[in-house]
């Protein structure tokens, strides 16, 4: 017995709430993009990082006292605690308002996809941490786990961003993109990121969250296209 979803034989798992998907040539554009972004930062740290990679986490990292009282604790809102924190409380929406776990398992496959492109370049670049090689650099949280090149949680927070831009209303994709790069922010602030390495993460996470799109797109796609012939609405096969 199929498992459909009503009388128009639509699958049990697509979302209820029709997803607002781009173009498959949007999504191959944002892909595309990505890879450039990454490739780009890539060459420049592999040929020797430029000045003002090292100005800019200055900049960023080392803030007047007055302004730090203001930015650290608003900076524990992207870190690991709050980043978890967010990403239930994306899913929990989510799920209430597609009424589906499709979107869940896309964006799921995203961040775990970004999460091991990060860490494969990490151990090709094999770049030292900022906080280790810069003078006066301010470490605002616990030493990190691996080496700095790219930055996995900027990856991983757009990558999920961006395949649950489909499936949530305008406004919550804007805010669950402003949160993303707010992550690739506080890696540089919180003094465990140099810029071109949120740059690389960024990359991943928009390269990979282009193949989600292009994925979710061609299953839901696929899914309506078998639901049509079911019910008879479709057009008949050549």
């Amino acid at each position: 017995m199929a498992a459909d979803g009503g009388p128009s034989g639509a699958p049990w798992w697509r979302p209820r709430h029709p997803p607002l998907l781009p173009a498959s040539r949007t999504a191959w554009s944002l892909t595309a993009a990505g890879i450039v972004l990454f490739s780009g930062a890539g060459l420049l740290v592999a040929s020797g990082p430029p000045g003002w990679d090292a100005e800019l986490y200055r900049d960023v990292n080392e803030v007047p006292d007055a302004l730090a009282a203001v930015l650290t604790p608003l900076s524990r809102a992207f870190l690991a605690g709050g980043i978890t924190v967010t990403v239930l409380v994306a899913f929990a929406y989510v799920l209430v308002r597609n009424r589906s776990a499709f979107p869940v398992l896309i964006a799921t496959a995203a961040a775990g996809v970004a999460w091991l492109s990060a860490n494969l370049a990490k151990a090709v670049a094999d770049r030292p941490r900022p906080y280790e090689v810069i003078g006066h650099a301010v470490l605002r949280q616990q030493p990190a786990h691996g080496t700095s090149f790219p930055s996995s949680h900027t990856a991983v927070a757009l990558a999920t961003a961006i395949a649950l831009v489909p499936f949530v209303a305008r406004p919550a994709a804007v805010v669950g993109i402003a949160y993303a790069l707010l992550v690739g922010w506080s890696r540089i602030y919180v003094g465990v990121h140099y810029p071109l390495d949120v740059l690389g993460g960024a990359g991943i996470g928009i390269a990979i969250g282009g193949v989600a799109l292009l994925a979710a797109g061609r299953t839901l796609r696929r899914a309506n296209g078998d639901a049509s012939r079911a019910s008879g609405t479709g057009r008949p096969d050549p």
